[in-house]
């Protein structure tokens, strides 16, 4: 064992594996780069030692890559998997959407290979169990809302329907969102910035992909059958919601004109407990135990932290950098509750999110008579010079607009 980073490249033209080997080159002193001519060869060099990360050409004989990561995503969960593809015609991108994590366009610069490989592994230091990190790695999609997915398939059905109204449908839902814009920010759909919206998404993607993705794809998947109470998802959706709406409105009222940076306070808003909508779905029972733990001498990363190996913070963070969302709201999602430790703690994102986290409302899951003591980062926002700003901030808060 060598104790470097593991890496298992996967094409069928030698060309091209030539070209892989050559251009990662200055990555050996920290990687153990493996590279093989087919499907069936990497899965026996997988057999004698698992890798970190699986980057698959979509296009090889007898497996092709989907059916490879699928592959790959069920014997080694905890594997980072990415499609590289020069057959970008939008039906066979579709079919790695389940297995893949990060999707990339033949051919592809070397230092964005290198960037998109490196970036999630730097965020795994935050998950210490290895069940965790398989648990984290082997999802292909998490739950939605019964009713919310059954009005986006009727509203799909209808003659009349727009981006506008397909999107308002998509962003009332947390994992919807969170999958739609993980493949709209591949290299695929991209449209050279980042997609923070599902408005923007749908028009990115049209509402020919977005009907393949829901009824023939099934990129999204339904709470019916869970184990996890329907009462609960309604509860995090809705605080995801509300929490979204104000980490914006903190934002534009704090000089943020640029509508962008106000977007993605909003996009790291609701996906800042996409993590414990993680947690929830791999075991609401414990979740419930774990939360009932938090209070005035225990907070709820701590917590989280000591039952699962990690924070729903940092659960999320991990999830939002596999499937390549920016990194403010990476960052932000990952230091909501600890912006001081933040390693770049000057961001407007981070800001908006942790205020709305502390200041908004309270985390549905909590027991009823616990909860933690105050959230807000003092020494943070004295840093940044932003602690006279608090008493706005909580006026904002109980005037926050109804997200819907």
């Amino acid at each position: 064992m060598t104790g470097k980073l593991r890496i298992v490249f996967v094409d069928d033209e030698p060309h091209v594996l030539h070209g892989l080997r050559r251009s990662m080159g200055e990555m050996e002193d920290l990687w153990d780069m493996r590279y093989c001519h087919s499907a069936a060869e990497a899965l026996a060099l997988l057999e004698e030692q698992p890798a970190d990360v699986v980057v698959s050409d979509m296009r090889m004989p007898q497996m092709d890559g989907a059916q490879f990561l699928e592959e790959v995503r069920h014997r080694y969960p905890q594997a980072i998997r990415v499609i590289l593809s020069g057959y970008a015609e939008t039906r066979s991108v579709l079919k790695t959407v389940e297995p893949t994590h990060i999707y990339l366009a033949k051919p592809c610069d070397p230092e964005l290979l290198q960037t998109v490989i490196a970036r999630p592994l730097a965020l795994r230091r935050f998950m210490t169990g290895p069940a965790l990190l398989a648990a984290v790695g082997g999802l292909s999609n998490l739950p939605s809302l019964p009713s919310v997915y059954h009005n986006l398939v009727a509203e799909l059905a209808r003659a009349d329907s727009s981006a506008a109204s397909v999107a308002k449908i998509l962003s009332q839902d947390i994992a919807m969102t969170a999958e739609i814009l993980k493949l709209t920010n591949s290299s695929f759909f991209a449209v050279g910035a980042q997609v923070t919206s599902a408005l923007q998404a749908v028009k990115t993607l049209g509402l020919d992909t977005i009907q393949t993705l829901v009824l023939h794809v099934g990129i999204f998947r339904q709470l019916d059958g869970s184990p996890m109470p329907a009462g609960m998802l309604a509860d995090l959706t809705r605080y995801s919601l509300e929490t979204a709406a104000l980490a914006e409105a903190i934002i534009r009222d704090e000089g943020g004109e640029c509508a962008a940076t106000a977007k993605a306070a909003y996009c790291a808003g609701l996906l800042s407990s996409i993590g414990a909508l993680v947690f929830l779905d791999q075991d609401a029972e414990r979740y419930g135990r774990c939360l009932a733990a938090v209070g005035p001498g225990m907070s709820q990363d701590v917590a989280e932290t000591a039952e699962f190996g990690a924070s729903h913070g940092h659960v999320g963070a991990y999830l939002l950098g596999l499937w390549g969302f920016a990194d403010a709201i990476v960052e932000a999602v990952a230091f909501s509750a600890s912006p001081s430790l933040a390693p770049c703690p000057d961001n407007p994102v981070l800001l908006a999110t942790h205020a709305a986290c502390a200041l908004g409302p309270r985390f549905p899951l909590l027991p009823p008579d616990g909860g933690e003591a105050e959230r807000l980062d003092m020494a943070y926002l004295i840093g940044i010079r932003r602690d006279g700003r608090v008493r706005h901030w909580r006026e904002l808060a109980g005037a926050r607009p109804d997200p819907a």
